[in-house]
């Protein structure tokens, strides 16, 4: 009885990582409708800061639906290793975590500098981040 309970408890657990993960998800995908949005209203510098929020959430449903849980710290540098970690073996690790360290790198620029972001700058931008959703949906689609 003791290990059926204990199955039904992880079996519970892991629904309760996939949804939060799908909820992470969610997030990534609005985040990047807005920021297709605004750039197609040439609103270059809202779509550069949307799009390092959808990578932030797309590398939040990977990490809940590779390990469960997902680090939210304030450094986001280190989100950057912690998904090269959980993705050090996948086929895609590398290229994702290049474009969260691109993305997270112009992070202070992009929502602190007094710069307006150009549209050289935020489109590869927006396709880092679609190329992260694009990997995190991949993912929690395998989980079904």
């Amino acid at each position: 009885i003791q290990a059926a309970q204990e199955e039904t408890r992880r079996a519970m657990t892991r629904a309760e990582e996939r949804n939060q993960a799908k909820r992470f998800l969610s997030k990534a995908r609005e985040y990047l409708d807005t920021a297709q949005d605004c750039l197609d209203l040439d609103r270059t510098t809202a779509s550069a800061g949307n799009s390092i929020h959808v990578g932030i959430c797309a590398k939040d449903a990977i990490m809940t639906i590779r390990k469960g849980q997902t680090n939210k710290g304030r450094d986001h540098s280190s989100a950057v290793k912690e998904l090269g970690r959980a993705l050090a073996k996948h086929p895609e690790g590398a290229s994702a975590e290049r474009a969260l360290r691109e993305l997270i790198t112009a992070k202070s620029d992009v929502e602190y500098g007094t710069e307006l972001v150009t549209l050289t700058r935020a489109e590869p931008l927006l396709r880092r981040a679609s190329s992260l959703v694009a990997l995190a949906e991949r993912m929690v689609q395998l989980e079904h």
